[in-house]
């Protein structure tokens, strides 16, 4: 969707636009690993999962200034729904970030869903968790490290590593996170049930959390950034004038004589 004469106005000023480091958690090493390490009857059964299709995707790589000069033109936009989707003034046109397009891209399934139905798998006993770590706190590290360390005459169940490709494959590249935290425990739990983890609709609850990200990252950024330029500039100004005057200093010790006079570098 485009047109000018939709925008209202910008969230952030043209003035007001600064600079910035983008990183991101998501990484593609999820599906090399899963291929390296799967048998070619694993990999059949993964590829008919609703991840399945990611198999077919090449790596990807983040272009962060891109995303951060998109987040900059984030505007409002006249009668559009901003509950749920997010709108970019780039050039001359308006474009819409929503689950239509988010869908498009991951071509993932969206649904209803309510966190009150994911409490019901928190509360359970995953076995996959007792099987295979020991019931300790699970980080997505482990989860990486266990497929890296995966043998190829490993006594393994089929059906449990293609579970666990699942896990990691959500972790890595779809929730994006510090391998150092904790993975989602209720996917663990409903991946359990393939039928159940294929029919979630993982599209709505990742564009979810995507929306909230993209929704809030630049809060209050602007301002903050200029508050530390004005700081700067400060300190810029301010030290040709403390340089003078400790110079001046000097000057004073030297035509005293003093011989604890050193001049500055």
């Amino acid at each position: 969707m485009g047109g000018t004469k939709l925008l209202e106005s910008l969230k952030i000023k043209e003035s007001d636009r600064f600079p910035s480091r983008v990183s991101g958690y998501c990484n593609w090493e999820s599906i090399k690993l899963i291929k390296l390490r799967l048998t070619p009857k694993q990999l059949e059964l993964f590829r008919v999962t609703c991840f399945g299709h990611f198999l077919n995707v090449s790596d990807m790589v983040l272009s962060g200034q891109f995303c951060h000069h998109i987040l900059l033109r984030e505007c409002h936009v006249k009668n559009a729904n901003e509950n749920s989707s997010l709108w970019y003034h780039v050039g001359n046109r308006v474009i819409r970030f929503s689950p239509m397009e988010f869908c498009l891209v991951s071509g993932l399934t969206f649904g209803e869903y309510s966190e009150s139905s994911l409490e019901l798998f928190k509360r359970k006993d995953s076995r996959l968790r007792r099987s295979y770590f020991q019931d300790s706190k699970v980080h997505v590290k482990m989860i990486v490290d266990w497929f890296r360390n995966l043998g190829p005459n490993n006594k393994n169940s089929d059906d449990d590593i293609v579970k666990l490709a699942l896990i990691l494959r959500l972790e890595m590249a779809l929730v994006g996170k510090d391998d150092r935290t904790s993975i989602l425990y209720w996917a663990l739990e409903l991946v359990d049930d393939l039928d159940a983890f294929n029919k979630f609709p993982w599209g709505s609850f990742l564009y979810d959390r995507t929306f909230n990200s993209l929704s809030t990252c630049l809060l209050g950024r602007d301002d903050k950034f200029k508050n530390k330029f004005i700081d700067k500039l400060k300190e810029k100004v301010d030290a040709p004038v403390k340089r003078k005057v400790e110079r001046c200093g000097q000057s004073k010790q030297y035509q005293n004589g003093s011989h604890l006079a050193m001049p500055l570098g």
